[in-house]
């Protein structure tokens, strides 16, 4: 797939020409990283925006006590992110790491600002893009402030299952390698809480852990669990 054909497939470039595209994918850059790679650090100047063209990004952040959390997880084909080095251009708030062996699309702030002002539907694709985010975290901060750990670890497999799922004969198995770790991070609990109910998930077959992935057996359980509380 060329650069422009790959552009139009995303939600931040939908509904551009082919012209448009192809004059932006002249100023993309393609960058590899491998897995664990640091892709930018808290703290590190904000001068490009990412896209994903393969691969699994994860965005954290630092607490005061040495602690991840994670922000999110992204791995779909032109999931952005970065993207507040657009508007501001201040340092980054959080750090990016490859949790596989990734391939990015980058370009540059001003650049990318120049493109907005000469098409409009840029512009608002780019404020969508932002909208759609802003309502993730909004709805990450009321879960992780008002339910308890089993409803939070349930509501998270299955949006990783619907983000990263595929389809098995036996469920459907999250393809990330994210660790308990990590996934604890992502619900803000402790690893041993999070295992915890993990465990509770596994006695009940709603779920199978081999060889560092989640399987989703009952995923009607799960949703269960979700409005239980």
């Amino acid at each position: 797939m060329n650069m422009t054909d790959f552009l139009k497939t995303t939600d931040l470039f939908h509904g551009l020409s082919d012209v448009t595209l192809k004059r932006i994918g002249q100023d993309v850059m393609e960058r590899h990283f491998g897995q664990g790679e640091i892709i930018f650090r808290e703290g590190d100047p904000g001068r490009v925006l990412y896209l994903v063209k393969t691969g699994q990004v994860r965005i954290f952040i630092n607490g005061l006590d040495g602690t991840e959390t994670s922000v999110i997880l992204l791995g779909r084909p032109g999931d952005i992110f970065g993207e507040l080095a657009v508007i501001d251009g201040l340092p980054r708030s959080a750090t990016a790491v490859s949790m596989e062996a990734t391939i990015l699309y980058t370009i540059n702030r001003e650049t990318f600002r120049d493109h907005m002002r000469q098409n409009p539907q840029l512009a608002l694709n780019f404020m969508q893009e932002l909208s759609s985010k802003v309502r993730h975290n909004t709805r990450q901060i009321d879960t992780l402030t008002s339910l308890p750990v089993p409803q939070r670890l349930a509501r998270k497999l299955m949006e990783l299952a619907q983000d990263y799922g595929r389809a098995e004969s036996k469920g459907v198995i999250i393809n990330t390698s994210l660790t308990q770790s990590q996934l604890a991070s992502l619900i803000g609990a402790t690893r041993e809480s999070t295992n915890k109910a993990l465990r509770e998930f596994r006695q009940r077959d709603w779920i199978l852990m081999e060889n560092g992935r989640i399987t989703i057996l009952d995923p009607d359980a799960l949703r269960t669990q979700i409005t239980a509380y």
